[in-house]
């Protein structure tokens, strides 16, 4: 077998995984990473792999000049590559515009189709070159098959724990698709000027792309996606400082009160007594820090669970995280299984842009929270504002989880608009007094309850998500944000 053509499969199989995840990223700020959005991107991902191992495969049958319609193709699939993040900078957003389903669907064509489609044809080629004996065809293409796969398993691992958090979305897949060029340029020895000037325009706009984030205080691709800090006049004239996850707020701070704008943490703020002595609260979901802050004023003394590191640094860096809140760098899920503490107040508000992780409200999980709260401890639920329809389904069920897990419930909500309101569960184990709130109670009927076995808010959650979304997008397209 030849060695260099099969090192180059290795790569090769590198960069599809590189692109589909990258790909995954770059829609986020636009679309999200809801279930409508990996289905797209996995069935795309799918139909062009499948039409490129169709296409390599007549190829293999038709042409005299294997190695150079091989060379051709992952000159093609490379550049491809390259341009992935400019189609997302400068394409997408005007995709957007369309309805929500075809916009993700036409959006994650246009961006991933023809890079997986080049890269799947060269499989059959591959295949072809090195089978010299028919009798050598099964080893032959099982060998370029796992090599491949390697090749995708060390840039999966590359990309999702180091290389994606480390140097972005933008440089990842600059860094993929010029090793692959540059790979194949090396290994056959084709020369055209016409190649290299492509290449060079490609890399020139993506670093261009890249200068134009540098006004924000703030702007990377962490773990949980695109983020970015920068300050911004609201309708009022007041400098408000922003947290954005794939292009959804998340933390929202006047700039002269440090305090939050937002209307269910004005909500929490009434529901929330302050404390005469000193009392422990726990905030898995910390964000921007300004619950956590709210807490602490309120003489708690607050831990602030969050998933993402740079999040934390956000926190602390641009929206003036109490020095005496103590961060934790931690999965929910997996600090409520190994915590030992209790707590006299828990907030979880672990949205992710719009999402909701299933695996954290549990009735496995949230009993295993009961064991972290004093008999009288509240446990506060940030949720979205739907209750009626299939899109109040969601709510429905977590009223279901909570009620079975045990907790006397309670329902708040920001305001009477569902599309751009929150919901706050409030929840005890011992039974209510009198609440300084409005309780909502009008949810959509169902006896579903969330479990570890039966995970049911992505599916349920799906429409809600989108419907937010979608009238988020629409909201701040209208104003020419």
């Amino acid at each position: 077998m030849i060695k260099k053509l099969l090192f180059l499969s290795f790569i090769e199989g590198a960069v599809v995984m590189a692109a589909e995840l990258c790909g995954a990223k770059l829609l986020a700020p636009i679309f999200g990473s809801s279930l409508y959005v990996w289905a797209s991107v996995m069935g795309i991902t799918l139909v062009a792999l499948a039409l490129g191992y169709f296409f390599g495969g007549l190829i293999s049958e038709k042409s005299k000049q294997h190695s150079k319609k091989l060379f051709q193709i992952l000159i093609f699939a490379s550049l491809f590559v390259i341009l992935m993040p400019v189609i997302s900078r400068y394409l997408i957003p005007w995709i957007s515009y369309l309805p929500f389903l075809i916009a993700v669907v036409l959006s994650t064509f246009i961006l991933l189709f023809f890079p997986i489609f080049f890269l799947g044809a060269t499989s059959p080629l591959f295949i072809y070159i090195q089978t010299k004996e028919s009798k050598q065809a099964g080893k032959i293409s099982g060998t370029v098959y796992a090599v491949s796969t390697f090749g995708g398993i060390l840039a999966t691992f590359l990309c999702g724990f180091y290389l994606i958090p480390a140097i972005g979305l933008t440089y990842c897949l600059m860094l993929f698709g010029s090793i692959l060029f540059i790979t194949n340029i090396f290994i056959f020895k084709f020369y055209k000027l016409i190649y290299f000037i492509l290449f060079a325009a490609f890399i020139y706009l993506n670093l261009q792309f890249s200068l134009l984030e540098t006004k924000n205080l703030f702007y990377g691709n962490s773990i949980l996606g695109q983020l970015e800090v920068l300050d911004v006049l609201n309708e009022k004239k007041e400098k408000i400082r922003i947290l954005k996850i794939n292009n959804i707020i998340q933390t929202e701070m006047n700039l002269e009160t440090k305090s939050s704008v937002s209307d269910y943490v004005k909500l929490l703020d009434s529901i929330v007594p302050y404390s005469k002595k000193n009392k422990s609260a726990l905030v898995l979901g910390l964000g921007g820090g300004l619950t956590a802050n709210l807490f602490q004023n309120k003489n708690y003394t607050t831990d602030g669970v969050e998933f993402d590191k740079d999040i934390i640094d956000a926190a602390i860096n641009f929206f003036d995280l109490n020095k005496k809140v103590i961060p934790i760098c931690s999965d929910a899920r997996y600090y409520l299984n190994h915590c030992n503490k209790i707590y006299d107040l828990v907030l979880v508000d672990i949205f992710k842009a719009e999402e909701q992780p299933s695996h954290v409200l549990t009735t496995e999980s949230l009993n295993q929270l009961k064991n972290n709260l004093n008999d009288s401890a509240l446990l506060v639920i940030n949720w979205h504002g739907y209750m009626k329809g299939k899109s109040g389904l969601g709510s429905s069920i977590l009223y279901n989880t909570l009620t079975t897990a045990g907790f006397n419930v309670k329902v708040c909500a920001s305001s009477a608009n569902e599309n751009y309101r929150n919901l706050l569960f409030v929840c005890s184990l011992n039974i209510f007094g009198p609440l300084p709130f409005e309780i909502a109670t009008n949810f959509e009927t169902t006896q579903l309850v969330n479990t570890d076995d039966l995970p049911l808010f992505e599916k349920y959650n799906a429409l809600a998500n989108k419907t937010w979304r979608s009238n988020y997008l629409n909201y701040y397209q209208a104003v020419g944000k």
